[in-house]
């Protein structure tokens, strides 16, 4: 029978340990793609930081064969996710907030002028994009689960909503904008996100979102060692599985291209050794000689950006 991820108690944490069917087309010609590594972390907030060092921990990873989708099957229940996205707290986060605004404000060229535009922000986090989308002219709101994270964009004096995506789209709003960086591989159930965001965008509106892409050149050559197998991440799409999912809810895709992130060299290194062990103690000591000031940009083609209009 095909995969439904509502069928379920709220506190009924795991479904079938095989799935019936791909989430995204209904095939059923699939295969265990990435079998579980290492203790799995799911329910434990520390996991769903933004900043999670949690490389080498993931469920079994399925694949597709008829459309390539991958994704973790058993997922965690929607319940279990909202708990801990909820009690989510990242001072790293914090400590990288400059390299996060030179990250959000070289994004901010891909929405076109401003011109007073409302947006809206899922996932918007400690508000830095709603800050510099705020600069450029939007008058952006945000949406963020995390309590700590929404504290922190309150206090930039946003409108952040602390519920989930189909609660505010059941309330008849609209946007010019809506954005979901590095968000849409998190949800627990991505077409009913997704649908929510399309009846969030008005008509002749823009969807902008970035993920991490499954079917990038890095992604095929490392295989199980790619570090973004993480617990966190649920669905792995690439350029077309994405393209066919945001179609099916109604967008027309106009734009993808890859996604660069502005981090520090600190960061870099911390997360190189956190991705490949046997790297750590090198990554150690450069990290002792490199200035924790410096940024750099990083782009290894496995972050894509997609556009998307409804008609």
């Amino acid at each position: 029978m095909p995969l439904d991820v509502t069928a379920r108690a709220p506190s009924e944490p795991f479904l079938s340990p095989v799935p019936g069917a791909c989430y995204l087309c209904k095939g059923r010609r699939l295969r265990l793609r990435y079998p579980a590594r290492g203790p799995r972390g799911a329910g434990d907030a520390a996991a769903y930081r933004c900043t999670s060092f949690g490389h080498r921990t993931h469920p079994p990873i399925w694949e597709c064969e008829e459309c390539q989708m991958l994704f973790q099957w058993p997922l965690p229940s929607a319940a279990e996710l909202l708990r801990a996205y909820q009690d989510v707290e990242d001072p790293l986060y914090v400590a990288e907030k400059d390299n996060r605004y030179r990250t959000f404000r070289r994004v901010l060229q891909a929405l076109g002028p401003a011109q007073g535009r409302t947006l809206l922000d899922v996932g918007a986090y400690c508000g830095y994009f709603l800050d510099v989308a705020r600069e450029g002219g939007f008058r952006p709101e945000g949406l963020e689960l995390s309590r700590w994270a929404a504290g922190h964009a309150r206090s930039l004096g946003f409108t952040v909503h602390g519920r989930p995506l189909r609660e505010l789209a059941a309330e008849g709003r609209t946007y010019d904008v809506v954005t979901l960086w590095d968000v849409v591989e998190h949800f627990a159930d991505p077409r009913e996100e997704l649908a929510a965001a399309f009846q969030l965008v008005r008509p002749g509106g823009r969807l902008y979102l970035s993920t991490i892409d499954a079917s990038s050149l890095v992604a095929r050559v490392l295989g199980g060692q790619w570090p973004w197998l993480m617990d966190m991440h649920l669905f792995y799409f690439g350029r077309s599985t994405l393209a066919m999912l945001l179609e099916e809810v109604g967008f027309q895709v106009v734009e993808a291209r890859t996604y660069t992130h502005i981090i520090s060299a600190d960061y870099l290194l911390r997360k190189l050794g956190a991705s490949f062990q046997p790297l750590a103690p090198v990554m150690g000591g450069l990290r002792r000689l490199v200035p924790s000031r410096w940024s750099v940009p990083f782009n290894l083609g496995d972050n894509m950006l997609m556009a998307a209009e409804r008609p």
